[in-house]
C-alpha cells in the first residue's frame, strides 16, 4: 500500500494515485531510522514475481532506485532471488563450474578463491560489487606477501619466519598470478551475469598488467648431447631421447603408452598425461585436440624406442611376480605409472652427472622448438610439432633471434648502405 502523505513530502495527487492504481510500487519513510524505502513486485531469477525493496537517504534517492528496479523487470531482466554474498556465491560457482576442469586447474581455482578472493571480498554483496571494490582488491593483492597469505609463514621454523616477526621476505605476486586471480573473479562474475544475478561484470572494467612471457631459448646442441651421453645405459634413456627430439611435456612422457606408438609406421600420438594433484595420481586426456596430433619419429628416436621396448620386455620377464602391466612406455620399475616427481629427481641426478646443474627437464622441450625455429622451419609446422593451440604461442614464447642471426641480418643492411 502507498504510504501516508504525512510520511513523505507532498507530491502531485495524480502521481500518488497512479502509483497506487497501477501497482507500480510504493515509497514510505521508516520510523525507526528515517530512511526511505521503496517496494514493488518484480520478476526474480526463480521465475516468479516477488516484492523487493530499495533504500535511500531521501525520497528522491529511493524513487530513483525503485524506478531502476521496475525498469529492469519490465525489460525482462530478473532480480536475484537471494542476496548473494561473494563468500557464498564463489563456492557455489566452483561447485557448478570446476567439474569440467582438470584437477590441477580446479585446485588452482579453489586455492585462489579460499586464500585471496573470499578473505578480501567475501563480505561484499554480489549485486553490490563495484569497480572501486575490485580495483582496491587488486591493488592490495599486488602488495601481499604470498608466503604469509598462503599460510607458509605459520608452519616455518621460528628462524625462517618473515612477516610475523617484522621481516617481510617480499614474496609478492607475479604479473601472471595477478592476472590469474583477476581472470578468476572475472569468470565468476561472467557466470553470475549468465544467471542474471548481476547486471554487468565490474571486473572487466578493471585493467591488470599483462605478464611478460620468458623466451624459451632451450639448450645448445652440445648440452643436449651431454644429457643424452650421461643417460646412456639408464633404463629411462629413451625417455630423454623422446624429450630432446619431439619435445613432450613431463606428464605426457609419463603417460605415453605403447598403444600410442607405432614403430612400424614410425609415428607417435600423445593422448594422455599423468599428474599428481592433492596427493592423488590422475591420468588425464591430452591438453587439447592439437596435443593429440600424430607425430613422425626421427630415426634416432625410433631406434631408441625399439631398443627400449626390448629392454622393457626383459625387465617384465625378470619381474613377472611383481610387475603390474599398464601398457606404459616409461613406467616405474614395477610397471606402474611413474611418479612425475620421481622423474624430476632422476633428471636432477642426470644433469649433475652431465655437469649442467641449472638445466630443467622442460628445457629439452624448449630446445626442440627453438632449434626448429633457428633452422627456418615454418612456424605453423613448429606449432604442429609442439602441439600448441595457437601459432601465436609458438612465436611469442619460443621464437627468438640469436646473435648470429641478428649479425647476418644487419650485415645485409650494411651491404646495401656501404
Amino acid at each position: 500500500m502507498l504510504a501516508s502523505t504525512r510520511d513523505r513530502p507532498i507530491r502531485s495527487p495524480l502521481l500518488i494515485w497512479s502509483t497506487y492504481r497501477f501497482g507500480e510500487g510504493s515509497i514510505y519513510q521508516r520510523a525507526s531510522d528515517g530512511r526511505w524505502v521503496g517496494q514493488a513486485y518484480v520478476l526474480t531469477t526463480d521465475g516468479s514475481r516477488k516484492r523487493k525493496f530499495v533504500y535511500g537517504a531521501t525520497w528522491e534517492e529511493a524513487h530513483a532506485k525503485l524506478t531502476e528496479l521496475k525498469s529492469r523487470s519490465q525489460r525482462g531482466i530478473p532480480v536475484p532471488d537471494r542476496a548473494w554474498k561473494l563468500a557464498d556465491y564463489l563456492p557455489y560457482w566452483l561447485a557448478a563450474f570446476v567439474t569440467d576442469l582438470k584437477p590441477t586447474t580446479a585446485r588452482g581455482y579453489e586455492s585462489a578463491v579460499r586464500l585471496h578472493l573470499i578473505p578480501a571480498l567475501g563480505t561484499k554483496r554480489l549485486d553490490g560489487l563495484q569497480v572501486q571494490h575490485v580495483k582496491a582488491f587488486m591493488d592490495d593483492f599486488r602488495r601481499k606477501c604470498l608466503c604469509c597469505t598462503n599460510g607458509l609463514n605459520d608452519i616455518r621454523p621460528a628462524d625462517r619466519r618473515c612477516c610475523s616477526v617484522d621481516r617481510c621476505c617480499e614474496s609478492y605476486p607475479s604479473a601472471r598470478q595477478i592476472q590469474f586471480v583477476h581472470a578468476l573473479l572475472r569468470n565468476a562474475l561472467q557466470h553470475a551475469m549468465r544467471e542474471e544475478l548481476v547486471p554487468c561484470n565490474v571486473a572487466k572494467l578493471v585493467r591488470v598488467p599483462s605478464p611478460r612471457y620468458k623466451v624459451g631459448k632451450g639448450l645448445s646442441v652440445g648440452q643436449v648431447r651431454k644429457i643424452l651421453a650421461a643417460s646412456a645405459g639408464h633404463r629411462l634413456h629413451a625417455l630423454y631421447v623422446v624429450a630432446a627430439t619431439i619435445g613432450l611435456r613431463r606428464g605426457e612422457l609419463v603417460g605415453l603408452r605403447w598403444s600410442d606408438v607405432d614403430l612400424d609406421e614410425g609415428t607417435l600420438r600423445v593422448q594422455q598425461t599423468v599428474q599428481r594433484v592433492a596427493g592423488q595420481l590422475h591420468v588425464l586426456d591430452a591438453k587439447t585436440e592439437d596435443s593429440e596430433a600424430v607425430l613422425p619419429l626421427p630415426e634416432v628416436t625410433w631406434l631408441a624406442l625399439l631398443e627400449h621396448q626390448e629392454r622393457q620386455q626383459a625387465e617384465r620377464t625378470a619381474l613377472a611376480e611383481v610387475w603390474q602391466d599398464h601398457g606404459l612406455v616409461f613406467p616405474s620399475e614395477r610397471g606402474t605409472p611413474l611418479e612425475p616427481t620421481n622423474l624430476s629427481r632422476s633428471f636432477a641426478r642426470l644433469r649433475e652427472t652431465a655437469g649442467l646443474p641449472g638445466v630443467r627437464l622442460h628445457d629439452l622441450r624448449h630446445t626442440v622448438v627453438s632449434l626448429l625455429m633457428e633452422l627456418g622451419v615454418p612456424p605453423h609446422v613448429v606449432q604442429a610439432i609442439a602441439r600448441h593451440a595457437d601459432v601465436k604461442i609458438t612465436l611469442k614464447v619460443y621464437a627468438h633471434a640469436n646473435l648470429d642471426a641478428m649479425r647476418q641480418a644487419l650485415g645485409k643492411l650494411d651491404g646495401r648502405l656501404s
